[in-house]
This record gives C-alpha cells, sequence and structure tokens, in this order.
C-alpha cells in the first residue's frame, strides 16, 4: 500500500495465504488506491467458489499455487494485452464486455467494412466508431459524425447527400453534404433508426454502387467513404414492424458491435470515476479532490440510466458544487434522490409497437380485475380463506425459478402479501425493475404503479448489479 502511493504499476500479484490483511480486504484497498491495476490472486486449491469470490472483490485472474511459470506468464501477457487493446482504442476501463468491444473494434478496423454498433444512450457509442477509424487505414483522412436524430426531416438529406442551386427554395448556391465531407474517410451516422423511408433507399445505392444523388441533381457522384452506424433502437423489431428496410438493416449489420450500459459493466465504474476526475481537474482551476469510499460505493450501486455521459455530467456538476474537498456520501445520495424522483415521471420504453403495448396493458388489467373479483366474491360469500397466493423463491443457494404455493394467511392482506412478493422478487433481481416484472409476470408500468404504493421504489436503486 506504501508503494501505491509512491509509484503507478501495471500488475499486482497476491498470494491469498497473507496473514496480516484477508485477501479480500487487500485487493478491496488496492483498487480503491489504483482502480486501474491488474490483479492476479494465487489460491492452493482450485476452487470455483472461492475464484469466484476474489474475481467478484475486484481481482482479475485467479492462478493456482504453486503456479506453472507458463501459464502464470500467460495469464500476465493477457492482462497487458487487453489493457494495450483498451488503450489503443481510447476506451476507459478493464471488464471483459469492455475487452471485447476492443477486440473487436481491432479486428474490424483494417477493414472497409461496415459496422453497426448498438446499445442505450450515453454508452459511448462514437467514441467506439472514433476508435475503429483511428486504428484502420483512413486514420489520416477525415471522420464526420452525423447525429441523424438532430436534423430536421425537410433538411436532412440535403445535410448528408448536398444539393444543387435553385434544388428548393433557400438554395442559393450548390452544397456539398456529410457524405461529400467525408469523402476516403469515415461517417458515422448515429440513431439511424430515424432515417424514413425515402433516406433509407439513398443510403441502400450509397452502400451498394458507393455512389449518390446530390438533391435537385442529375448526375452520379462516386464516393469512397466507409459507414459506421449506431442505434439505441432495436432494429430487428422496426424491421418486423417495416419501419426499417431489412436489405438496409443487413448491410448495416455486416459486423455488430453492442455496447452494455454502464450498470452491466460495475468493474469500469471506479475507473471511469477516477478518468473523469483528472481529466476535469486538468480543464478547470477549480479542483475535485477525490471521492470518498463511502461515495465511490453508492455511485457503484446506482444503476446508471444515463450511462457514461450521466456520469461525467454528475461529476461536472461536483467540480462546480463541491470545489477543492473530496465528493462525499450525502452528495451522492441527494443526486440519487433527485435522479428517483425525475425518472418516476418518465414513459418507460418497452421497444413493442404502440399497438402491441396497449393490447398487453389491456389483457394484464382483465387478468388483475378478474383475480380481485374472484378473492372479493370469496370473502363476501364467508367461503373461508383467500386462495392461494404463488410465489418464486430460491432453492438453497441458487435461484431455480420456480414458482411454489404459499396458503394465504388469515394475519395476511392481500396488499401485505402482494408487497411482499414484490419484495422477495425485486431482491432477487438485484433491483431490476424489467427482470422483476417478467418473474411476476405483469408489465413494467403496473410494477411502477405498485412500488409506488407500496413505497418500494428505492428497492430498485440500492442494490449493487453483480458482473456477469
Amino acid at each position: 500500500m506504501k508503494k501505491l502511493k509512491e509509484d503507478r504499476f501495471d500488475v499486482a500479484i497476491i498470494d491469498n495465504r497473507i496473514e496480516d490483511l484477508s485477501c479480500d480486504l487487500l485487493i478491496k484497498k488496492i483498487l480503491t488506491k489504483d482502480p486501474y491495476l491488474d490483479i492476479l490472486v494465487g489460491i492452493e486449491v482450485k476452487d470455483k467458489d472461492r475464484e469466484k469470490e476474489f474475481l467478484d472483490c475486484g481481482a482479475d485472474e485467479v492462478f493456482e499455487l504453486p503456479f506453472r511459470s507458463e501459464e502464470f506468464h500467460l495469464k500476465i501477457k493477457k492482462l497487458l494485452k487487453e489493457k494495450s487493446f483498451l488503450e489503443s482504442c481510447g476506451l476507459v476501463g478493464k471488464s471483459t464486455e469492455l475487452v471485447r468491444i476492443a477486440e473487436s473494434a481491432l479486428q474490424v478496423a483494417p477493414t472497409s467494412i461496415t459496422v453497426l454498433i448498438t446499445g442505450e444512450s450515453g454508452t459511448g457509442k462514437e467514441l467506439i466508431a472514433r476508435a475503429i477509424h483511428k486504428n484502420s487505414e483512413r486514420k489520416d483522412k477525415p471522420f464526420v459524425a452525423a447525429n441523424v436524430g438532430a436534423l430536421a426531416e425537410g433538411v436532412l438529406e440535403s445535410e448528408l447527400f448536398g444539393h444543387e442551386k435553385g434544388a428548393f427554395t433557400g438554395a442559393v448556391s450548390r452544397r456539398q453534404g456529410l457524405f461529400e465531407t467525408a469523402h476516403t474517410g469515415t461517417i458515422f451516422l448515429d440513431e439511424i433508426a430515424e432515417f424514413k423511408p425515402a433516406t433509407q433507399v439513398k443510403l441502400l445505392r450509397v452502400l451498394e454502387e458507393k455512389s449518390f444523388m446530390r438533391v435537385g441533381g442529375t448526375s452520379d457522384i462516386k464516393l469512397d467513404v466507409r459507414v459506421i452506424a449506431a442505434t439505441n433502437q432495436n432494429l430487428e423489431q422496426k424491421v418486423r414492424e417495416g419501419t426499417f428496410r431489412s436489405d438496409l438493416y443487413f448491410r448495416l449489420a455486416v459486423v455488430k458491435i453492442d455496447v452494455p450500459p454502464l450498470r452491466e459493466r460495475v468493474k469500469d465504474i471506479p475507473i471511469l470515476v477516477r478518468n473523469f476526475i483528472e481529466k476535469l481537474n486538468q480543464e478547470s482551476p477549480r479542483k475535485i479532490l477525490g471521492i470518498t469510499d463511502e461515495a465511490l460505493e453508492l455511485l457503484i450501486r446506482y444503476h446508471w440510466p444515463g450511462n457514461v455521459r450521466e456520469m461525467r455530467n454528475f461529476l461536472e456538476s461536483m467540480q462546480v458544487l463541491a470545489p477543492d474537498r473530496k465528493i462525499g456520501a450525502s452528495e451522492v445520495r441527494e443526486y440519487i434522490e433527485k435522479q428517483m424522483q425525475y425518472n418516476r415521471q418518465l414513459p418507460v420504453i418497452t421497444g413493442k409497437s404502440v399497438e402491441t403495448a396497449e393490447h398487453e396493458l389491456i389483457y394484464q388489467a382483465i387478468l388483475s380485475l378478474r383475480s380481485e373479483i374472484i378473492n372479493l366474491r370469496k370473502a363476501m360469500l364467508g367461503q373461508g380463506e383467500l386462495k392461494p397466493e404463488y410465489r418464486v423463491e430460491p432453492e438453497g443457494s441458487t435461484w431455480s425459478g420456480q414458482i411454489k404455493e404459499v396458503e394465504a394467511s388469515n394475519n395476511f392482506s392481500i396488499d401485505e402479501m402482494e408487497k411482499d412478493l414484490i419484495e422477495r422478487t425485486l431482491r432477487y433481481t438485484r433491483g431490476n425493475r424489467k427482470k422483476a416484472a417478467k418473474l411476476l409476470g405483469i408489465g413494467e408500468r403496473t410494477l411502477y404503479r405498485k412500488l409506488d404504493k407500496y413505497n418500494l421504489t428505492e428497492l430498485t436503486f440500492w442494490f449493487k448489479v453483480p458482473s456477469p
């Protein structure tokens, strides 16, 4: 620990038989000082549970003692290679998910293959597109980013493909579009799902024939450009709904890179926090002196609906509101509570058509109403105990997913039993509402209403999401 204060290291190798401090605690202390550091832990006997315990604490690799020299060196080389992958792509973190993305980016970079990057908003899709360009033969050529969702429908084609003089009212001269600007380089099309059918046809022609026409033009213009597209929507679902062309989808998704949300890359959170603090401190005279262990633990448990972008925004606000001191747990709690209140008002994105979603809501409402009427009728007729409730319960140490019948107690009301069932399910899913709703057999909006009803909303925000 003293050495970590004096210098920076790539790898720490720990023998878990140390006596003066437990190995898992040492791992956590090391990562508090330097979250970038790769950690290898040696154990005497190959034990899957023990191995998982160290990996969950933050270790990157576990090896068996006494170690075999060749195997040991391979593990170290693997970790250093992964770190090199991430650095060459400009990606911050060391989770297995991020390493996989970096490997895919480096494999596809030397080619001119079209790439589709998918993932939630704020996960860093443009950063990955830039990494592909940076490691390609086009790296010295233009990289043009076009946010399709930010362009009005009436000017989208003109912005992308340019226009001729007199093509429309206000077109007083010929204008070069973004595709021409990116000639010989790379164009990044963000929010590709927003393309209207007419624009989809033009883009398909660019991909297949390497040519296009300006708006109002009469002659083809040849083009040499690599296309990288991104979306936070389910394009396969849009193809099924008929709002996105299947031939265009298959031309875009020659290689598909899926970027998981930050809540599924928990290992990257401390690294990102430190990286952002260092960058912000370089950019401004107002310094953040660090973050307390308790505050960092809260950030790790938080579900980050806005992903990496939200984290940067939060730390930027701390630079203004809490300059020249460490970020404490109270500031983090206040931020999370505000986000809970805000997110509660947002509509739920299900990835389904409006008609399908309405049908499901009506069906759920009918089933719920039918159940309540049957129970109420039995109670009014004095038929004794209410019908058995059904509860999903774990067996032993692993989740079996089985549903067990539990007799309703006279001491419990229907509301109390429903609250108990929802709370148990949320604890199992670690606060994941989507999974909880699926296990309970209800819609997410129905679950949200019940969370408010039973004051369980806070449960969905205070669990540490386990690394996959």
